[in-house]
Parts: structure tokens; sequence; C-alpha cells
């Protein structure tokens, strides 16, 4: 069957709709909110396979081509009776009830680095009071929303309204209370003044900011820092040297703390990153 090849299976359809009998596995992402939802999709290229009627299907299928995906395929459904007949014919893979797989990741780094806590038996939903995590340039929200969803307690911020709007969105569809604010980090008054036990920085700089990110990590508290390095100006963007990162930038300005990770990764187009793990002393 198709549908179980694809990266995603995404049901267009209402949530009445949806309750009363999907696909197994399936993602709900009514077509209304797909044009705005990019940040709950599986990174590009990956295939999807789509279920809605043959207008929403059409319509999604063009816009997920403008943005690097594949449709697969798709089941088009036009009222509840036919959803049943698939139900009839497929009784292992038609379910009803409002389960929705979530096709969305968060930077590997970061989720790697958080089940090693666990791990280690430093379970944050477990720990009190509970720690607190400051994303900077917090994007579509992807990060922000695994860390709440993980126990922190998570303050994002980025300056772009409709980006943080995709972000409150994937937030609220998640079940994820994250204090978001839109402004420039640039500005004065914008950057926090509190201290956290976490401060993560992805696919971001503005060197300008070392100061105030090292005074914003707690004693005992982790930098989290991964964006790109010197050679991705070979390979496409960015090509300004002031949004990209030095062989071994990071392990200077953050030279006094506990290094744990310091090491460049490749994005899966090739594009060299900095990954950069480190402690604050006590």
């Amino acid at each position: 069957m198709i549908f179980t090849q694809a990266d995603g299976i995404l049901d267009l359809r209402e949530r009445a709709a949806y309750l009363a009998g999907h696909l197994k596995e399936a993602t709900w992402l009514p077509w209304e909110i797909l044009p705005e939802s990019l940040n709950e999709l599986p990174a590009t290229p990956s295939t999807l396979f789509l279920v809605g009627d043959k207008e929403e299907i059409d319509a999604a299928s063009l816009f997920l081509d403008t943005k690097g995906y594949k449709v697969s395929g798709s089941l088009v459904i036009d009222n509840e009776q036919t959803m049943q007949q698939w139900a009839k014919a497929l009784p292992e893979q038609v379910v009803t009830g409002s389960d929705s797989r979530q096709l969305w990741t968060p930077t590997p780094l970061l989720s790697d680095w958080v089940q090693s806590m666990i791990e280690q038996g430093m379970n944050p939903k477990q720990m009190t009071p509970r720690l607190n995590a400051l994303d900077l340039g917090c994007g579509g929200g992807r990060d922000a929303v695994f860390l709440a969803q993980k126990g922190w307690r998570v303050t994002g911020i980025d300056q772009e309204a409709r980006v943080l709007r995709r972000a409150k969105q994937l937030a609220n569809r998640s079940g994820a209370s994250i204090k978001f604010k839109c402004c420039d980090l640039k500005k004065e008054g914008c950057f926090p003044d509190t201290q956290f036990d976490l401060v993560v920085v992805v696919r971001y700089l503005n060197r300008t900011l070392f100061q105030r990110i090292e005074r914003a990590v707690s004693p005992g508290g982790v930098v989290l820092y991964q964006t790109f390095v010197t050679g991705v100006e070979a390979l496409g963007s960015p090509k300004n040297p002031n949004v990209i990162l030095k062989t071994d930038e990071l392990s200077k300005v953050f030279s006094g703390y506990q290094i744990i990770v310091d090491r460049i990764e490749k994005l899966k187009d090739g594009r060299p990153v900095a990954s950069f793990i480190a402690q604050k002393p006590l």
C-alpha cells in the first residue's frame, strides 16, 4: 500500500471527519492551515500522501510541490460513507479517534542531549523547581515545543511575527505552554534579564550577544549552539561572514565552560554546521 511507504500521511479534512475515521499513522493537518504549518512537516525532501476531497488534495499538492515535497499519492474522501467503505476494505489500516502522528522533529543535537540527560537519571519532568530554557531565534518553535514537552519552562524569542504565529500554532496543537516574545534581540529590552538553565541557539548568529548569552546561563547551566561554520560559503547560503561562525570560535567565547560537544557536522544538503554544547561552572 503506497501510503504506508510515505514519510507522512496528511489528512486535510475537518476535525469531525478525521475523528470518525482516518488512516493509521495519519497526521491531522487541515488544508486551511497547511500553508502556515510548514514547521509541522518533516524536513525536505520528504514524500507525503494526502487524504481529503479532490479540491483540497489538488491545492495541497501544488503548494507542497513549490516547497520541495513530493506527493506520492492520495485518497479522495468526498463523504463519511467513502471512509467507511475503506474501513471495511482495510480494517487494520483505518482507525478512529484523535491520535495524530507528529511529523516534525527538533534539532538532533538538542534531542540527543536531552535523551542523554534522561538516561543519566536527570529527567526534567521530575526536577523541582522546573528547569527553564531560553530559545534565541526560535523560528517555527520546534525546539521550544520539544523542550516544553520534555518538562522545561520555555521562553522563545524571534523578531519575525509571522514565524512566531506558526510557533504559537505548533505549541497550541502540541499542548505545550511557552512564553513567546516578538522582538529584535539587537535592541534594548528584548533580551531577558533572568538566568536560564539552558540557552539554545540554532541557525542564528549575532556576535554582539555572546556576552549576554554567557551571563544568561545560570551556574551549572548549559549553552547549546548550532549554526553555520566557515566553509558553508562554497555550498550555498549563507555567504555573509557576519552570520557564519569561525572554526573553534565558540570554544574561545565559552573558554571558561566545560565543553561537552564541539564538532563540525553536515546537514543533509552537505552544508557544515558547528555543533557546540558547554556547561557553565557552578
